[in-house]
């Protein structure tokens, strides 16, 4: 088997690059070279943690040329000379460039076929499919409508080449305008616009209404990528649990030694952490199943949610659902859903919630009956059989499931009790610390994220309010 390299340059993309690592891991790139342009948003610490799991080979961009097209040149430069003898072929792309094969399975597969030494691959714009604000979920699945093939833009390429037999120069993405784009076999997904906020944020040029004009192609409709959205949430979920159990740690650093400097940008005093901050009662939790007969679970063959009855459950293939909710005096109750058979190291599959782990955080609006994702903002629907939950007895089983988030949560959702649960709770659990934090007050996340980059997933932090 061909052995391969995606090359990429990247400044400031922290809520983002997670993606594309997960993406180019999927489509079958065996290594990721990857430099960062001395990103101030936290994207090396994502790269660090993500380089602990994977072939992901960092490199930090040359301080010493002045600009960052030099830094950049000389990288791609270097990286392609470093790899002429290990990789049979490499690529370079940008942080919102997306290698995919409309047949192919692997970067190995689509090679297999090439007559030269060098496969060019055309752009597709990607416009915002009329999306304003970043979303937490896959551009793939996120961005789905393209400008049509005529366009000129379509005509700039990314080329898959072989180390050995290319010249001095880079390859040159201009190479092909005097010939019209092809996508019959592959395409670069260009999500150059994303959404309205972050391209406003990080576009630079004099023009950037006329710069968004031009990106924001929204002509088409195209889900074909949407085949490799299995595996690459697959890696991401990896990558996201990593990252909270990074969080953990710095959080229990925090605590123990009273960093003084870190709680204030947490918007806290030692004096606040010293006492509880909450005399509630502790929260009571009750444990349901989704459906009573048939109840609906997890097929753990295709990942869907099924209604399964009584007489033909297989606990082999399917694992009961189970929703832990947080009692509450108010119409909005906080819930967790979880599968009764844990899920180590993998994530439960939950539509119209990007949270990818084994527990998902939920919002309850009880006079509305509807269900809520605290991180996307949005309803989701989950169809349970009879549309009803049925309560179960709360065995000391359940109970341990949850053990870690009411540790975390046993003062509240704020960030005060948080850190208090952080010094209680003895080891990391991933799951149930993305939970906590989905369940912050906004503002409160915010800050966390911003006192932490790089280990607080955007893909956890609750939704902003929309007066925020």
């Amino acid at each position: 088997m061909s052995k391969s390299a995606a090359i990429l340059f990247v400044h400031n993309e922290v809520d983002t690059i997670g993606w594309w690592l997960a993406h180019h891991a999927t489509v079958g790139f065996s290594t990721l070279i990857v430099c960062d342009d001395h990103s101030t948003d936290g994207t090396s610490t994502v790269l660090s943690n993500a380089a602990t799991l994977y072939d992901i080979r960092l490199q930090s961009a040359d301080t010493t040329l002045p600009t960052r097209l030099e830094r950049q040149t000389r990288f791609h430069e270097n990286a392609l000379a470093q790899g002429r003898d290990e990789f049979d072929w490499m690529m370079i792309l940008a942080e919102d460039e997306y290698l995919h094969f409309e047949t192919a399975r692997s970067v190995s597969e689509f090679t297999t076929a090439a007559t030269g030494t060098t496969i060019p691959v055309n752009w597709c714009l990607l416009g915002s499919s009329g999306r304003l604000t970043p979303s937490a979920f896959s551009p793939v699945e996120t961005f789905t409508r393209h400008g049509l093939l005529g366009l000129p833009d379509h005509r700039i390429v990314r080329h898959l080449v072989q180390p050995r037999s290319l010249e001095a120069a880079l390859p040159d993405p201009f190479s092909a305008l005097d010939r019209n784009a092809v996508w019959d076999d592959a395409r670069i997904l260009h999500f150059a616009a994303r959404d309205r906020e972050s391209f406003f944020k990080r576009d630079s040029s004099a023009t950037p209404e006329q710069a968004w004009n031009n990106f924001d192609r929204n002509d088409a409709e195209y889900g074909g990528a949407h085949r490799w959205l299995p595996e690459s949430r697959r890696i991401a979920s990896f990558l996201t649990q990593a990252s909270l159990t990074d969080l953990y740690w710095r959080l229990k650093t925090v605590m123990s030694h009273a960093d003084k400097s870190a709680l204030q940008k947490l918007g806290l005093t030692p004096a606040q952490l010293s006492v509880s901050s909450s005399s509630r009662s502790q929260p009571k939790f009750r444990f349901c199943t989704l459906g009573e007969t048939p109840r609906l679970m997890l097929d753990m063959q295709t990942g869907s949610f099924v209604p399964v009855g009584a007489t033909d459950t297989d606990f082999g293939r399917y694992n009961p659902l189970v929703m832990a909710l947080e009692v509450s005096d108010t119409d909005i109750w906080n819930a967790c859903l979880f599968v009764e058979n844990s899920l180590p190291s993998r994530y439960l599959p939950l539509a119209g919630s990007p949270t990818l782990l084994p527990m998902v955080p939920l919002r309850i609006k009880i006079a509305e009956n509807t269900v809520q994702s605290p991180v996307s903002g949005n309803d989701i629907h989950i169809a349970s059989p009879d549309h009803r939950l049925t309560e179960i007895d709360a065995t000391m089983s359940l109970y341990s499931r949850m053990t870690s988030f009411m540790v975390l949560t046993a003062e509240g959702h704020n960030l005060a009790g948080l850190l208090r649960g952080i010094e209680r709770l003895p080891a990391a659990d991933a799951s149930a610390l993305g939970c906590a934090v989905a369940m912050l007050p906004f503002e409160e996340a915010e800050r966390l994220s911003d006192a932490f980059p790089g280990v607080v997933p955007r893909n956890v932090r609750p939704a902003r309010p929309p007066q925020a």
